[in-house]
């Protein structure tokens, strides 16, 4: 399989290429050149798998001619016996109809680790075969950088240069960051919000100075088309374990960057009969804004109880937008150099085909609050601020006779003051394995949001 940029002004290149970079030099994000097919016949037939048997199937056509298929069964395999679940996922029922993914049953208790932790992995294959040391980048508004060290730290050819933004995380997701332990690790706390750290990683990747022989900079984040097509996984699984409903399956998907949404376009266009994706957000709306008026544009981003959406510009939208473009990189090029001074707007040949696969939906703080009470106290289970969100806009935009599967992202733990302000006084029964981070000495750097700052630093830290 090769790949090429969304922007079309860089040479197609192996999957080991783009697993080992960032973004595509002319600032595209890779995409692959065709998408494997799975018909429904083909897709059934996986029915009995075991979910590292599943993960090797779907994406194995991704990386065919870089990676021998046994050699990849066998990195599936080990990569998914540290999460707690055989099953590496679970589905719970809350009422009819109504169903929660559980993604949060990995080392960090979110959703990331499904991907990153077989991003590390592969991270480490190609490594030692190239002879090469990694710099892992990444930009993060709370689980994914916790994911990224808990993947990557263990090997000792790669280091871990995490940016978040300073004040604005949780004080669990910023701990999970900083105790560590490992000499191989930074987090690097930016006196910004998510989108200015993001800038800044992007920035790094068209930098010439990073480019430097014995280390390769790659990308952490959903930008990393590794992460997408991992992530596309699950979708599959789902349907697998609920077919025999006899009904159309819905997702509902609590969105800010947008690549766990595209993840399932992904799973879409392979091949698995998906009806509908709800992109439910929190108050920093711009997917909403996006699917309910046809506008994409960048806005403030306020501090809520969900800070993992607290974005405003979601990088995954583009490989959206490649395709609804008919993957035209020279009219995706045009539009992109005009952002974000200029809205982007979905084609109008193409609005009523989007709308009907994509809805919306918008949660403020307290609609939060509502739906985590709610839900504890209709099916007494315990959501966290963001699956609570994708519950709320699976009940606001689907009736009671559609399936509908809510990704659960995270372990409600991990957002104490979102719990105690729904339901007060609730015990969390924190898991041992994110107690500890309490128990353990911090240590990060404090930078601001300048360019040269950050990168004198994270250049020093290279060895």
């Amino acid at each position: 399989m090769l790949y090429k940029s969304t922007r079309g002004q860089s040479p197609e290149v192996s999957f080991s290429e783009v697993l080992l970079g960032g973004l595509a030099p002319d600032g595209g994000l890779y995409m692959p050149t065709s998408i494997p097919k799975f018909s429904i016949e083909e897709i059934n037939d996986f029915k009995d798998l075991q979910f590292h048997e599943l993960a090797t199937e779907i994406l194995f056509p991704f990386i065919e001619g870089d990676i021998d298929k046994e050699v990849f069964s066998d990195l599936v395999r080990e990569t998914y016996k540290v999460f707690e679940v055989n099953d590496v996922v679970e589905i719970v029922e809350l009422e009819k109809n109504r169903q929660i993914l559980e993604l949060f049953h990995g080392p960090t208790l979110a959703f990331k680790d499904v991907a990153m932790q077989l991003l590390g992995a592969l991270l480490d294959h190609f490594a030692k075969e190239q002879g090469k040391k990694i710099a892992v980048l990444g930009a993060t508004s709370g689980d994914t950088g916790a994911a990224a060290i808990s993947a990557c730290s263990r090997h000792s050819n790669v280091q871990v240069f995490i940016l978040y933004p300073h004040n604005k995380v949780t004080d669990i997701q910023r701990r999970q960051m900083t105790t560590s332990g490992s000499a191989n690790v930074y987090p690097l706390a930016i006196e910004s919000d998510f989108d200015g750290c993001q800038s800044l990683v992007k920035k790094i990747f068209l930098d010439k100075d990073f480019h430097v022989d014995s280390t390769r900079f790659i990308a952490a984040n959903s930008i990393n088309w590794a992460r997408c097509m991992t992530q596309s996984v699950y979708f599959f699984w789902a349907y697998l374990k609920l077919r025999n409903k006899d009904k159309d399956l819905i997702f509902s998907v609590p969105s800010g960057n947008f690549g766990h949404a595209y993840a399932g376009w992904t799973a879409k266009e392979m091949g698995l009969p998906i009806k509908k994706l709800l992109i439910a957000t929190n108050s920093n709306d711009v997917l909403h804004k996006l699917f309910s008026e046809n506008n994409y544009e960048k806005s403030s981003v306020d501090q809520t109880l969900a800070p993992s959406m607290d974005i405003s510009v979601a990088s995954n939208f583009e490989r959206l937008l490649y395709n609804l473009h008919d993957n035209n990189s020279e009219v995706l090029s045009s539009i992109m150099a005009q952002f974000p001074e200029k809205p982007i707007s979905i084609p109008k040949e193409k609005w009523d085909s989007v709308v009907k696969f994509f809805s919306s939906d918008r949660c403020s703080d307290q609609g939060i609050k509502e739906q985590i009470r709610n839900t504890y106290e209709e099916s007494n289970y315990l959501l966290d601020p963001h699956t609570a969100t994708g519950v709320r806009a699976s009940n606001n935009l689907e009736s009671k006779d559609e399936l509908v599967v809510t990704m659960a992202t995270a372990h409600p733990a991990k957002f104490g003051e979102a719990i105690d302000g729904a339901i007060p006084g609730h015990d969390l029964n924190i898991p041992k394995r994110l107690n500890i981070v309490f128990d353990k000495e911090e240590s990060y750097e404090v930078l601001s949001a300048d360019y040269e700052e950050v990168k004198q630093l994270i250049l020093s830290k290279v060895n």
